[in-house]
């Protein structure tokens, strides 16, 4: 399913199906993750947050990735900080790709078909 999902330095830990949803939970490959404000990396994990985010769809499968957005604590400046993920943006509930995929969609067709398509 890793290779599947194409996400450099994302692996897929677990999947759940429906008939027209796939779940996969995720997480980032990476052990550390750099602060923000001093830009020195942190190894001290702080808390974890998970949520949902939308990704293109595998066949006729809405997908939704099940992300664990880890906080840590800085070491230097000693203030906690969410890591920093390549694929979503901070406070968004889709993907890049998905974002782009629309993004065409809109650009290529009027909005009345985009709507009849989903």
């Amino acid at each position: 399913m890793t290779k599947l999902l194409n996400l450099p330095g994302v692996i897929v830990e677990n999947s759940k199906e429906t008939e027209k949803t796939l779940i996969l939970s995720v997480r980032v490959n990476q052990k550390t993750a750099v602060c923000p404000r001093c830009a020195q990396t942190s190894h001290r994990l702080h808390q974890n947050q998970g949520h949902l985010v939308r990704d293109l769809p595998i066949g006729d499968r809405e997908v939704f990735l099940k992300v664990n957005r880890r906080r840590f604590k800085c070491e230097n400046c000693h203030k906690p900080f969410s890591e920093t993920l390549d694929f979503v943006e901070n406070k968004k509930s889709f993907t890049y790709r998905y974002a782009q995929a629309v993004t065409e969609q809109v650009i290529h067709r009027d909005v009345s078909n985009i709507t009849e398509t989903r």
